[in-house]
């Protein structure tokens, strides 16, 4: 691997910086996203020139996201999952950065739903988009890890040129927690409190009152994300994560509060989202979540809103949807 540039003080790669593995060589081409001790790349293999992208964590960094990422993703790559990434390859480079190569895929559903002239998806493709994330949220508790995390930047439809463009992947797992301890397959033990995780729009409320998370928690903000999808907005958009005293109200008060519920599902399947809304509200820190339920109401709403499995994407709105048409595990 080339030695990293003493002059600079960012450890992360540089533009056709040359990065070796012990299988491969590879040429870093543009930077794709960073975050605080992290960055995402586009690089191309040089035995090929295909195109991959990597994961790059500063060997600094207090807490090794990047670890969690390849263990979550190699879980998934045991119940062979179309919805996680495969990682390719690994290396790191001394004293600046360990990285992970993975497949390229298309843009996140944030921006996807920015690029809509609404700002909201249809109802077809806020639908099909909630059953294939959902799918992903029961695989990944399958293996053993709640995500913590669950918003629409941490979700990405595949490329075009792979013929992925309508498939949807799980992204970014370094806020993930094994809720089962390893090689007894019991659920952990709840504990009495546990500090804030998350993104304070999405979060779940008990992971605002500093409740420990379990896997109700991740279904929670998934339902967020799906309602935020079809209206275009949550009734707390405007607040920022400081007022997170705020948002949790909201939350609250989205419980009993029948105005507030009418604003929050607003131009959604209200009766259909409530049903999950209070049905997540029933479960209990070692329940086991009903996925089969929790998806059959997104598969009614799709009914009483004449959703067809060929419905097109609002990405790819010329082309009938070919994607996975999927329900959570049996």
């Amino acid at each position: 691997m080339q030695a990293s540039d003493k002059d600079s003080d960012d450890p992360m790669p540089r533009d056709n910086e040359e990065l070796k593995t012990k299988k491969d060589r590879y040429k870093v081409l543009a930077l794709l996203g960073k975050g605080g001790y992290g960055a995402v790349y586009s690089v191309t293999r040089l035995s090929d020139s295909e195109r991959f992208a990597i994961k790059c964590e500063n060997a600094n960094a207090p807490r090794k996201s990047l670890y969690m990422d390849c263990n979550v993703l190699k879980g998934a790559a045991q119940i062979k999952s179309r919805h996680f990434c495969t990682v390719i390859d690994q290396a790191a480079v001394k004293d600046r950065f360990n990285f992970i190569v993975m497949k390229m895929i298309g843009k996140n559903l944030w921006d996807l739903r920015m690029d809509t002239p609404e700002l909201r998806f249809s109802m077809g493709t806020a639908l099909k988009a909630a059953a294939q994330c959902l799918v992903s949220i029961e695989q990944l508790h399958r293996f053993g890890y709640l995500h913590r995390d669950i918003k629409p930047g941490n979700f990405a439809a595949g490329r075009k040129e792979t013929n992925e463009h309508h498939t949807i992947f799980m992204l970014d797992f370094g806020l993930c927690r094994e809720y089962v301890k390893r090689g007894e397959g019991k659920v952990r033990l709840q504990r009495s409190s546990a500090p804030f995780r998350g993104t304070t729009r999405y979060a779940p409320l008990g992971s605002m009152m500093e409740m420990d998370t379990a896997r109700k928690d991740d279904i929670e903000s998934w339902l967020y994300m799906v309602v935020e999808w079809t209206s275009g907005q949550l009734p707390w958009h405007k607040l920022k994560s400081h007022d997170r005293d705020k948002v949790m109200q909201f939350k609250k008060d989205l419980r009993n509060k029948p105005e507030v519920q009418d604003d929050f599902f607003y131009d959604c399947p209200k009766k259909e989202f409530l049903r999950i809304l209070k049905y997540v509200d029933s479960l209990g820190f070692y329940s086991t979540p009903d996925y089969k339920f929790v998806y059959f109401c997104i598969q009614h709403a799709g009914t009483a809103n004449n959703v067809k499995d060929t419905d097109p994407l609002d990405w790819d709105a010329s082309c009938p949807f070919n994607g996975p048409i999927e329900s959570p595990e049996p």
